[in-house]
């Protein structure tokens, strides 16, 4: 049998080189190691989303599941909310990320429109907590994540909600959200507000899905379905004379000079993008990036989140110490930073959203298939993207173009009174 499996070997060598010396092609083969190893190196490029996030989400879902079952489906009400009296309003977007609870503060702004002296809470993450402050809302109720605090967490925030007496209690998060559904649907508010589809039993106002894909403008699609004004309202957050004080020494000693007129422009660059959704962006276009805006007598300061704060060493590396390089953990002081830059610059991110609510020239670096759901408007940022990524150059032409050439828009100040 040996012997008979090396005659066969032989006798491919022997075609294979007779073949070459002829001249003739030798056919390409193919291996189901070769495809395993090929599917192996693609998955390997995929982003790896934590085990614990995973469980936690599976957690959540099955209890989501098992209470809706529990509750079952609640019967279609009025819609026409202008017909209603209306007193205590919960607003509730269950996120726990930054870019999507700043983009729910269109939701706050439509209904205080509306119903000027009622009581308005809302339900969000502990990171947006502190960003809504100076927002029309009565009183935060923070969400708790991580399992097992979670389960004696939300029965105690369920008791304290249904305490309130609400009116009404809205999921404002125009997408399909357990978790909004659980909270809206055991709020005990007369009337429930949200999307009709898989989590819709604990709604007794179900509005259609909005045509709008786009998170800037689905929201206030869905507030104009419910008959509340949408008119001009955009993300905003409003930081107070003191803050942006501190704000602006705090960038004044980072940069070594005044922030008067006379000066080069401020860039702020946020180094960051969600790993797990593919968002970040390599090194190499990164601090080429800074070297170009440093050549053009730019004051570059580079901001860091928590997920990226492990990158500080890498980059303090590259790029040596003369670039500022921020760490901030209060979002407040972090905002109270950006809005003092000329210009700031980031992948599709909280801190892009961020930048946007506060009105400062932004420049938004997406991938194509995400700039359709979470690229701002044209009049708030100037977004630049490629299908297969966008490389330093291109960014670093549009930020000379916004620097000199001032082609955004005009830096806008945050007031209620433009909402």
């Amino acid at each position: 049998m040996l012997k008979e499996l090396h005659l066969r070997r032989k006798s491919r060598r022997s075609t294979a080189a007779y073949k070459e010396r002829k001249g003739q092609p030798i056919p390409a083969t193919s291996s189901k190691a070769d495809s395993n190893m090929a599917d192996s190196k693609k998955r390997s490029a995929r982003p790896k989303i934590p085990f614990s996030y995973s469980l936690n989400n599976g957690i959540r879902r099955l209890a989501m599941t098992a209470m809706d079952l529990v509750r079952g489906r609640m019967k279609e009400a009025q819609k026409d909310l202008s017909k209603e009296r209306i007193e205590k309003i919960l607003l509730v977007r269950a996120t726990f990320r930054m870019g999507s609870s700043i983009l729910a503060t269109p939701a706050i702004l439509g209904f205080r429109r509306s119903f000027p002296s009622a009581r308005i809470d809302f339900v969000g993450s502990p990171i947006a907590k502190s960003l809504l402050n100076n927002l029309p809302i009565h009183r935060y109720f923070d969400l708790a994540r991580r399992f097992p605090y979670a389960s004696w967490a939300y029965p105690v925030l369920l008791q304290q909600i249904r305490s309130v007496g609400y009116d009404l209690a809205v999921d404002v998060s125009c997408s399909q959200s357990a978790l909004g559904s659980f909270i809206v649907g055991f709020s005990g508010a007369r009337l429930r507000v949200g999307l009709q589809g898989k989590w819709d039993g604990g709604y007794n106002v179900r509005v259609p899905r909005p045509s709008e894909i786009n998170k800037y403008r689905s929201l206030p699609a869905f507030l104009a379905a419910l008959g509340l004004p949408s008119e001009n309202i955009s993300p905003l957050l409003i930081l107070s004379p003191s803050e942006k004080e501190e704000g602006r020494r705090r960038m004044e000693a980072l940069v070594g000079t005044s922030l008067g007129s006379q000066r080069s422009p401020i860039v702020g660059v946020f180094a960051g993008g969600r790993k797990t959704k593919g968002k970040t962006w390599s090194m190499e276009d990164f601090c080429q990036l800074i070297g170009d805006l440093r050549r053009r007598s730019s004051n570059v300061v580079v901001f860091f989140g928590p997920e990226e704060k492990k990158l500080i060493g890498r980059v303090s590396q590259a790029l040596g110490k003369d670039i500022p390089l921020v760490f901030e953990p209060s979002a407040r002081t972090f905002a109270a930073m950006v809005s003092n830059c000329d210009l700031f610059i980031a992948r599709d991110s909280g801190p892009m959203h961020m930048a946007c609510a506060l009105g400062v020239r932004t420049i938004a670096i997406f991938r194509r298939r995400d700039v359709k759901h979470w690229g701002p408007p044209a009049d708030i940022a100037k977004i630049v993207c490629q299908a297969q990524g966008v490389p330093a150059n291109e960014v670093f032409k549009n930020s000379l173009a916004s620097c000199v050439e001032a082609s955004l828009p005009a830096k806008r100040e945050p007031s209620l009174s433009r909402a």
